[in-house]
């Protein structure tokens, strides 16, 4: 995947991520969601899940991931538009989500 497809699929499911339902604890807090996706670029919602969490209490992080997946489930109800060719490259993703900045790799 190239770093322009890397990067419009982080700002699409930016788009997504209301930053102002979170409490100021889930704020300080930093998660790292990955999911799989199926060859049409939709995420397969059983495969969400929480990699790594930091800042924040387990609750503010318990909520940045809630809010993190809601994002990735609905940006991602008609695909991201992903090249089906590179399917391997981006089937499994890992994106971070971080109030300061999010992150993708």
């Amino acid at each position: 995947m190239s770093q322009a497809q890397a990067d419009g699929l982080r700002l699409r499911v930016e788009e997504c991520w209301n930053v102002g339902l979170l409490s100021l604890d889930a704020q300080q807090a930093i998660v790292t969601i990955g999911f799989e996706m199926t060859p049409d670029a939709r995420p397969i919602e059983g495969s969400i899940r929480l990699v790594d969490a930091e800042g924040g209490s387990a609750a503010g992080q318990q909520q940045a991931y809630r809010t993190g997946r809601q994002a990735i489930i609905e940006c991602g109800s008609d695909g991201y538009g992903l090249p089906s060719a590179l399917y391997d490259q981006w089937r499994e993703v890992e994106i971070t989500f971080n109030p300061a900045r999010m992150s993708f790799r």
